[in-house]
């Protein structure tokens, strides 16, 4: 390939990376992501296969990107907490400056299995990493709980498109950087001291007694297992047991479904955390909303949260429109309460704060090996505690 043909693909990717990013990898055509590079969507074909092909090699740009942060802190790194700095530092950059992490969050499900099997390689790769770092300097430590707090780890630069909001990359970078560390030294309780208990794990597999609700259950699982565009009506009538024609007698459509999933999801988790608030006493209203969350994740809710993140998008922008409204309000209970414990903290950071504690969560939960853990809803709460509450910020004021 010459220079400029390699450059040209290069301009390409980028600019695949920004309307996949903003659009949705199935919202955008060949025709836009020619046009964003000067190009007519014929002669994009002389550089890549198909658009599933620059999806791909986007995301394999972003890998790159890691791994030369990788190689340099093993490089310069003269002690695992100073290599572990240099990593997590160029992280902060990539993801504060740059935004990398969304397209792999969100467009992971449309890649092919040896492709999602490499991806996921590289993630489990530098999770490990982190994991393998923390264990040295946290030699207490078991295997299993330095591989938790890795993840977690990783998860927070990976949560930075929830978190940005109205800041400054270089306020992001430092809030970021307080978490990692505050992570990196979480002490992870033993079973016996968590708040609640794991009953909120899901029991048996229930199927609803109403054919609508089957129909949303249904909708539920498989969206959340395959990604909204994978999965056809026959396949969500066939797992509620229903016809075809039944399912259009009770439901104009797909998109409809996912509307009715999210927005009453995302309605009953206010109601929930309301009522819960309501009963807490004066003071006590941030650890209400961990208990309420924890609990929340780890029963039949927990499987919205992939759907949410990712197939939000795909909605009519009226629709979008109305779920960022209630995602907002129930953002505002998280903030209230951190600013009620933490007066000091200002509006922006403890909305940082409450929006990478929700996004390690839902990532940790993801995560069948750590949902699996035998106190997970222990080994959460204290997560909470040092997203939420991180020593660095929270003692400086």
């Amino acid at each position: 390939m010459s220079a400029n043909r390699g450059q040209r693909a290069d301009q390409i990717i980028r600019a695949a990376t920004e309307l996949f990013t903003a659009s949705g990898y199935r919202n955008v055509s060949i025709e836009q992501i020619g046009a964003a590079v000067g190009l007519t969507g014929p002669a994009v074909y002389r550089h890549f296969d198909d658009k599933h092909d620059i999806l791909v090699q986007a995301l394999r740009s972003q890998v790159d990107l890691v791994g030369r942060l990788h190689a340099e802190a093993e490089t310069l790194g003269r002690t695992p907490e100073e290599a572990l700095g240099l990593f997590l530092g160029g992280l902060g950059d990539l993801t504060a400056n740059h935004d990398v992490a969304i397209l792999w969050r969100r467009e992971q499900q449309h890649l092919h299995p040896e492709q999602f099997a490499e991806m996921l390689g590289h993630f489990v790769a530098y999770s490990d990493y982190i994991a393998d770092k923390i264990a040295v300097l946290r030699p207490e430590l078991s295997h299993d709980d330095a591989r938790f707090l890795g993840f977690a780890v990783l998860s927070v630069y990976s949560n930075t498109t929830g978190t940005r909001g109205r800041m400054t990359p270089a306020r992001l970078m430092q809030i970021q950087r307080a978490v990692a560390r505050s992570v990196i030294g979480c002490a992870l309780p033993e079973a016996d001291s968590a708040r609640i208990d794991d009953t909120s794990r899901p029991g048996h597999a229930r199927r609803p007694a109403g054919r609508r609700e089957r129909i949303l259950d249904a909708a539920s699982n498989l969206f959340a297992q395959r990604g909204f565009h994978d999965v056809r009506i026959d396949d969500i009538a066939h797992a509620a047991g229903i016809s075809v024609a039944t399912f259009y007698h009770l439901v104009p459509g797909k998109t409809e479904i996912l509307e009715a999933i999210l927005v009453r999801g995302l309605e009953g988790a206010l109601y929930t955390f309301t009522d819960a608030l309501a009963r807490s006493a004066p003071g006590e209203e941030l650890d209400t909303l961990v208990d309420c969350h924890v609990r929340q994740v780890l029963g039949v809710h927990g499987r919205l949260v992939p759907i949410y993140s990712r197939d939000t998008v795909y909605l009519p922008a009226d629709v979008q429109e109305l779920l960022a409204t209630g995602r907002r309000e129930i953002m505002d209970e998280w903030v209230a309460a951190l600013r009620g414990r933490v007066p000091s903290l200002s509006k922006d950071d403890a909305d940082a704060l409450a929006n990478l504690y929700v996004g390690v969560v839902g990532d940790v939960i993801g995560a069948p090996d750590l949902r699996a853990r035998p106190h997970i809803a222990a080994d959460l709460i204290a997560l909470a505690n040092a997203i939420l509450l991180p020593d660095e910020l929270i003692h400086r004021r």
